[in-house]
Parts: structure tokens; sequence; C-alpha cells
């Protein structure tokens, strides 16, 4: 009986380890089939896409230009048909890689076709040197991550919008591909088109820049649109070359830094900011003063330029001539706490914030305490001193003007869209604030307009319309090895008179005054405006 129960179980439990083994077998089969299914597969990305910045009228400004990439499958006539478009040195450049057998990617300068050859057309990032907006819009490093600009400041979000272009091959255990079988490809590459919306205009981009190349060396234009103060062009020289950046790291003209949003000296454009102050604390327009070409204050004397005397003025002529002894003696008539008061009225002294982490220099302002030394009054009082502020801040000044008085913040982003271009969101702005009476700004927009008819302006009148502007020479205080002191020169005004619709500001780091070396740009740039049309 024994044997029999002792008999059982060992049929049993032989019984048992059968079946384990038998499931162990299917399972380890089935394992084996997945790895080897996983193995016979490759994938190879040819192309990744990242969200799209662009203009106010959703016109690309980055992706405009495109090359050809190819996915390549080695073959025995591979090395035959890539030469058509490389050349023998070229295809001997990548030997190695059609020897490997493995699928890779290749870019070419034609489109090219051939048996295991995909060529597709892909979005290039940048235009190289012809990249329009080079420093509103910023660059990527190695990665593919924005480090300056809108890049920078909407990296996450940029990044978030990707797509690719991929093709998946049937391999061999050393991910060659297999002869016979067919690739598939994954095209997922129109994500890419949801993106960044600009206030930049690519037409008046375009047109400022190539009026600053041809006229400026070093320093930076801006065209903004009143009375909302949207940035339509932000030019700065010298530019640079996103897709080669090595060669501005260690230029001494530091091409890579934006001089719309850094802060200079100022000079004269500063006089409609005193004349503002004085209008607003009670100084009637017609406030006369004879000027003999200096002025003298404490233990020190200020002339004007070249030590020009002008005569008898009223506040019209002084903006129109420039004149730096009226504004020395009118200022004196004024509390110095309500003239910073002012200024600050106009955004000096305060950053703008473009977008997350991209704010522009506050430059500087003095203090209260300082402008009761007699002398650092009288420098402020025509924008010497102290006193710096960046070409945005000049830019907003005169916007708030040209609009009747209200500051508006300037802005550079409108918002983000899906990739079939509907809006996702809109960026926040301020409320514009009044800072000086609609009269006292229609008064001071009469005064530009002397300085264009008239006085330092009167050579660089736009051909139609009319405008109004004061130019500009900053004295720096730094001296070139020539003896000779640097001046920053400006030329800020509105155009055109009646129904002001842009403000155009162009500062050079060089020059002997803001008419010769800045009013060719200005004029240029107001008679491009009116050749697109742009403008009533």
């Amino acid at each position: 009986m024994e044997r029999r129960v002792a008999g059982f179980f060992g049929v049993v439990t032989l019984g048992f380890l059968i079946c384990c083994l038998s499931i162990y077998t299917v399972s380890s089969g089935e394992l084996l089939a997945e790895t080897a299914q996983r193995q016979s597969v490759y994938r190879l990305t040819v192309s990744e896409t990242r969200g799209t910045i662009y203009d106010c009228n959703l016109l690309p400004l980055t992706g405009e230009t495109e090359r050809f990439v190819a996915a390549v499958a080695p073959g025995v006539q591979t090395a035959a048909d890539l030469s058509r478009a490389l050349g023998a040195d070229g295809v001997a450049e990548i030997t190695s890689l059609l020897q490997d057998g493995r699928p890779f990617a290749l870019s070419l300068p034609s489109n090219v076709s051939g048996e295991g050859i995909l060529t597709f057309r892909v979005p290039d990032r940048y235009s190289g040197e012809e990249q329009l907006a080079a420093h509103a819009i910023g660059y990527l490093d190695g990665s593919g991550h924005g480090v300056a600009g809108v890049e920078k400041a909407y990296d996450e979000f940029l990044s978030a919008q990707c797509g690719e272009i991929a093709v998946t091959y049937q391999v061999d255990a050393l991910h060659r591909a297999l002869a016979g079988e067919s690739e598939t490809v994954s095209d997922t590459s129109a994500l890419g088109r949801a993106g960044l919306v600009l206030t930049i205009d690519k037409r008046v981009q375009r047109l400022a820049e190539e009026a600053a190349r041809e006229l400026l060396t070093k320093g930076a234009v801006l065209v903004v649109e009143v009375p909302d103060c949207e940035i339509r062009a932000m030019v700065s020289l010298p530019s640079f070359d996103p897709d080669d950046l090595a060669p501005s790291l260690d230029d001494e003209d530091s091409p890579l830094l934006n001089r719309c949003l850094a802060p200079y000296s100022v000079g004269s454009v500063f006089k409609l900011v005193s004349a503002a102050a004085a209008l607003e604390a009670g100084l009637p327009p017609d406030t006369a003063y004879t000027c003999t070409g200096g002025i003298q204050v404490a233990d020190g004397v200020f002339r004007c330029y070249d030590g020009e005397a002008h005569g008898e003025e009223d506040m019209r002529l002084a903006i129109a001539n420039s004149c730096n002894t009226y504004f020395v003696n009118l200022m004196q008539q004024v509390d110095p706490s309500l003239f910073l008061t002012m200024a600050r009225r106009f955004g000096f002294g305060s950053s703008t914030q473009l977008a997350p982490g991209y704010v522009s220099s506050a430059g500087v302002l003095p203090t209260e305490s300082s402008l009761q030394v007699k002398k650092a009054l009288a420098n402020f009082s025509f924008g010497q001193g102290e006193l710096t502020a960046t070409p945005l801040q000049i830019a907003a000044m005169v916007n708030a003007i040209a609009s009747g008085g209200e500051y508006a913040a300037p802005s550079l982003v409108e918002g983000t869209v899906d990739a079939g271009l509907n809006v996702l969101s809109l960026a926040q702005r301020q409320e514009p604030e009044r800072v000086l009476s609609a009269y006292h700004a229609a008064l001071l927009q009469n005064f530009m307009r002397a300085s264009v008819e008239e006085g330092t302006s009167e050579k660089y009148a736009p051909a139609h319309g009319g405008a109004g502007a004061k130019t500009a020479t900053a004295q720096t205080g730094r001296y070139g090895e020539d003896g000779v002191e640097q001046v920053h020169s400006w030329f800020a005004g509105f155009y055109p008179y009646d129904e002001p619709r842009y403000v155009i500001v162009v500062f050079s780091e060089t020059g002997t005054g803001g008419g010769p070396a800045c009013g060719p740009v200005f004029q240029r740039i107001a008679d491009g405006l009116w050749d697109l049309g742009l403008v009533p």
C-alpha cells in the first residue's frame, strides 16, 4: 500500500515539474521573440522642431529657410547616389558611416534620390547672418535650449511645441536595414508651428535693419507704434550670426549685447523732459531767455554746443536750437523734486520687463539730494551728469508725447498660438498712465516739429507727412587714444506729424552729433514707412 502511495505521489510530482518546465519554455520563448522583434526595429530621428517665433502678422521669424536632410540606409549603390550631391571628397568623409551599415541622417546641399535614401526638406531655426531681429529673438545652446532673448524667456513653452521627422527600419542584429523591407516615415513636424507671437513687424524690422547696417557702425534703432508702444523693430549693431556664435564671443565690439536695452549718456533728448516738467510746474511756453553761448552756475560755466549764442528764445526755439543755457536757466525755476518726478513718470530710472526674465536696464537717475548742488542740477537740465538711459526708455518717452501725454510701457510679445495659429494666450500689458496734460503734450509735439522744420533736425525731415524730432550729442567723459572725447549721438522723433503713427529712435555710440550720425537713419526709415503704406 505504501508503495502505491509513493508511486502515485512520484507520478504527480513528475507531472507538476513537466508542466512548470513547459510554462517556463513557452514564456521564455515569448520573451525571446519579443526581444528579437524589438532588436529588429531601428528608429532614426531625421529632424526635430521647436516652437516657431512669429511677427505681429503671423509671419515666421524663425524657420524661414530650409535645408535637405536625408535618411540613409547604406547599400551597394548608396555611395554612387550620394556622390552626385557630395562629390567624391564628400562621400569619403562619410565612408565609416557607409561601412558601418546602420541607417544615419545626413545634411545635403540638394535633393538626392536613390535606393535607401529618403530626402526631406526641413526648416533651419535661423537664417544665419541674415536673421532678422536677432537680438530680440536670441539664440540656443548646443542642447537646443534658449540662452538669450525670447528664446530664453519662453524656452519651456517653445521646447514643448516639439515635433519630428523619424524613419523606422527593419534591421538585422547589427542594425543594418533588411533588404526588401519597407521603412516607415513618421512626420509630426507640423506641431512646431505652434509658438510665440512678437509685436515685431517683419516689414518694419527689415527696413530698420537695412537702414542701420548701411548708415551706422555701432548703435541701436527702435521703431514703436503709437499709442501702445508696441515694438515693431529692434535693431542692435553690430549684430551676430545665431548659427555661429564663436566669432562674437571675443569681439571687443560686443555683438551679443542688445544696445536697445543698455544704458548710455543721454544729452539733449532729455530736454523734452525738462520742458514737460517746466510746463507742468506752471511755466508758460513763451518763457524768454537770451542765450549768449554760456551761463554761469556756481563756479562753473555751461555752454551751448560750440559756444553758439542763440539770442532771445522761448521754449519752442530752445528745443529747435537745442539750447543748453536756456534749459539751465529754466530748470532753476522748477523744484528739483518735481523735475525728478516727471523723469520717473516718463520711465527713467525703471527697468522694463519685455518677457519673463527679459528685462531692460533701469539706467541711472540722480537723487533729489544730489540735485541740491546747483552744478548737478544744471547738468541734469540738459541731459548730462549722472543720467543714463536706454534707447527703449527714450522711445517710451517720445511715445508718451506723441500719444497725447499717456505713458505706455513698451511691449515685445503679443501672445502664443497653437499649431493651427489659433490664439492660446495674450501677454498681459499695463494700462497707459497719464503723465502730462494733452495740451502740454501738444506743445511738446509742436516744439519737436520746430526742430525738424527750422532747427537741428531740419536736414533730416522726411519727404512726406512731416515729423517731430529731437537731436542729442551726449558727452561721456571717456577719451580715445587720440585724446578726443567719445560722444553718444541720438535722433528721436515721431512720424508723421499730424497723426503720429510711429516713434523712431536712432542711437550711435560714435559720431560727432545726433543729426549727422543718426538723422539719415531716421529719414530713411520714415520715408520707407511711407513707401510701405504703413502711415495714414
